[in-house]
């Protein structure tokens, strides 16, 4: 970090990076601290590069999130501070502490919305908190998001204890990992009834890039 504060590539503008500076935050109680080591770049990054920034979610009409912002949600990274007493963080029951590797699911639903009290996937969620998605940086504590030095994780955020032998480089890919369980739910699917395609059928798997080769 900075003597002067925490490094962040700040989207300032669609098409345009600033490296800013922003005030090093205390967590809130139930908040959470990441010293981050690795953030990876999705396509949805492209997309706010370009100035789509539109977020949907159980609305009808997008969400526009205001510049600047600061991007990254494929996050690995150590605990730096815990705020409050840290009774609540845990994971497989488990407490975390500060100085553990860990990495931070990239979407937080309210819990609270028609769509989450009635079991709709989360981006259905009418509030959720998306890193470096739908937050944007221009309020305090602005670090919310992987491209950036530290990031600030709310209340609700799922935090996975990384194993010890397993490279941050690696670890960086599970969000692109969890995202093809579609190819399993796709084998629930089917044009014919009672005909879904099964262990050692050929498929076709269209996507690009990373997804492309997770879900091969």
């Amino acid at each position: 970090m900075s003597p002067n504060g925490v490094l962040a590539a700040t989207l300032v503008k669609p098409g345009r990076y600033e490296l800013r500076k922003y005030p090093l935050p205390d967590p809130a109680p139930g908040c959470v601290l990441i010293k981050i080591e690795v953030s990876g770049i999705c396509g949805t990054d492209k997309h706010t590069y370009q100035g789509y920034t539109g977020q949907y979610g159980g609305k009808g009409t997008p969400r526009q999130i205001p510049f600047p912002i600061i991007q990254g949600h494929e996050n690995v990274g150590t605990i730096a501070a815990i705020g409050g007493d840290g009774q609540a963080l845990r994971f497989r029951r488990i407490p975390l502490k500060v100085g553990d590797r860990v990495i931070v699911g990239p979407n937080v639903s309210c819990g609270t919305c028609y769509y989450c009290r009635h079991d709709f996937p989360y981006y259905c969620c009418e509030n959720t908190v998306d890193y470096g998605n739908n937050i944007s940086a221009k309020d305090p504590p602005h670090l919310f998001g992987g491209w950036s030095q530290y990031l600030y994780v709310v209340p609700g955020s799922f935090l996975v204890r990384v194993p010890g032998d397993l490279p941050s480089e690696i670890a960086v890919l599970t969000e692109i990992m969890a995202v093809t369980v579609g190819l399993d739910r796709a084998k629930q699917i089917s044009a014919f009834p009672n005909e879904s395609f099964r262990f050692d059928d050929t498929v076709v798997v269209l996507a690009l890039g990373l997804w492309g080769c997770a879900s091969s």
